[in-house]
């Protein structure tokens, strides 16, 4: 039987509320929405109505900015996971929100697809961050092509440790790195094998030889 999903959505632009609820009625065959268009409309339903399976908020919003917003959200919903979206693309902004405790940063310029794909991600229990925030990043390998993928060798590192059932707090130990670090390696990992958890991502690698690769 399909799950009922109960979402909710804090945005206060009708037209992009708009494009977003037809994204979000395509994510199960049962969806609860419920709506918010500041955080003091959006904390006095999670009074009534939770708990949630998902949480969508606008960073900017008439009575909060940033990263305000977020966590009052976090701390009533300590288990809920809750995707930033917002018109910023800022790469240290993502990383801040991670650290705040959001499962997601979607930038609003995404595609209906990649929001939807995102969103999927974020349901299974993984993090999604954008891939472009990846670029540029000094701290990062240059990029080794194998099959259809294309993996830094960091990410192989990750996607080695992945796959012997580490979790993302004893890679981070293991690699001597943060563990925001590590979600966003597991997340373009999944993204790049076209999976949507880290155990169909070490599946596919398996497919592909990349462990075999990962461990030299």
């Amino acid at each position: 039987m399909e799950r009922m999903l109960n979402i909710l959505l804090i945005e206060d632009h009708p037209l992009y509320r708009n494009a977003l609820q037809s994204v979000i009625s395509t994510l199960a065959e049962a969806v609860n929405l419920f709506e918010a268009s500041n955080i003091s409309e959006a904390l006095g339903i999670i009074e009534k109505r939770a708990p949630f399976n998902l949480v969508l908020l606008d960073l900017t919003l008439p009575d909060s900015n940033g990263l305000q917003g977020l966590l009052p959200i976090c701390q009533l919903l300590p288990d809920t996971p809750v995707v930033i979206i917002s018109a910023s693309a800022n790469r240290q902004l993502i990383i801040n929100a991670l650290h705040a405790g959001a499962r997601g940063y979607i930038p609003k310029s995404a595609s209906s697809a990649i929001i939807e794909s995102a969103l999927g991600l974020v349901l299974n229990g993984e993090t999604y961050i954008p891939s472009a925030m990846l670029e540029n990043d000094p701290g990062l390998e240059a990029p080794d092509q194998y099959g259809n993928s294309t993996l830094t060798g960091r990410q192989k590192e990750v996607l080695g440790l992945l796959a012997r059932g580490y979790s993302n707090k004893q890679i981070a130990k293991i690699l001597e790195i943060a563990e925001t670090t590590v979600r966003v390696h597991v997340s373009d990992i999944i993204q790049q094998l076209h999976v949507q958890n880290r155990t169909s991502a070490v599946i596919k690698a398996q497919q592909l030889g990349l462990l075999d690769r990962a461990a030299h």
